[in-house]
């Protein structure tokens, strides 16, 4: 069968997220398209999000599972190991190294979820490389006074050890919270375009949620616990055909 033709719905939103990810690659092995690279990592996260929510509502195909995964890998494994080499990997050749490390943790995260998927789990188990990349990309999003190489190399070490760990981290089903969760990368992007200074003051919003999910498994946060609540009728299930709860 031709491969074009298997594609469905949320298929074509995995592709966005993919196109995303190497665009993101693009745009940071330019000069001075640092930010934009990270935006594009932003729109990627949300079509991660929306495609698994449009497979609900809409018949799933056979590529839905791989695809999937895939996207993740380039978008959320290989992006943003890069994007901390190229802006801070010629000068401190150490960052190479944690970078790396770091795309070899999310790979490996993915290859977990993939072989581990037919057991039945209340969350996920590590964090899901999703939640990685955004935790890094809204770290950088706060600006250059923010951002240390040393905190960085830290963060990064920290969220590699939290991907392929045995941690469980809640999953987010209620679909307000994803709707407001997509809604603040929204505004941060369209920000972006418009100011930047206003970008990076409206940043810590975003970085505080990913912060919040990051510390969840240890701390009690209520708003975890609310957005860890289904608020969608349960007949129509979590799973949708041919695609599997994001990674």
């Amino acid at each position: 069968m031709n491969v074009f033709q298997m594609l469905r719905l949320p298929d074509l939103v995995s592709l966005l997220n993919l196109i995303c990810g190497i665009g993101s690659i693009a745009a940071a092995a330019q000069s001075n398209s640092f930010g934009f690279a990270l935006v594009l990592l932003l729109l990627a996260a949300i079509a991660d999000g929306a495609d698994g929510y449009i497979a609900r509502r809409f018949k799933g195909g056979e590529l839905g599972e791989q695809l999937d995964s895939l996207a993740d890998a380039v978008s959320f494994g290989v992006a943003p190991a890069l994007l901390i080499f190229l802006e801070f990997g010629v000068k401190e050749p150490v960052v190479g190294i944690f970078a790396g490390f770091y795309a070899v943790c999310g790979v490996l995260r993915l290859a977990r979820f993939n072989s581990t998927i037919s057991v039945p789990k209340a969350g996920f188990e590590g964090l899901p490389i999703t939640a990685g990349c955004i935790m890094l990309v809204t770290y950088f999003l706060l600006g250059e006074s923010f951002v240390r190489v040393d905190a960085l190399l830290a963060l990064t070490l920290v969220l590699s050890i939290l991907m392929v760990s045995t941690v469980s981290y809640p999953k987010i089903r209620n679909i307000r919270v994803l709707a407001f969760v997509a809604a603040v990368f929204g505004i941060t992007m369209l920000l972006y375009f418009i100011d930047v200074q206003y970008m990076r003051i409206f940043s810590f919003l975003p970085f505080v949620l990913m912060l919040s999910y990051l510390f969840s498994p240890f701390l009690k946060v209520p708003l975890i616990s609310i957005a860890n609540s289904k608020d969608y009728g349960s007949k129509k299930g979590l799973k949708a055909e041919g695609r599997r709860e994001k990674q």
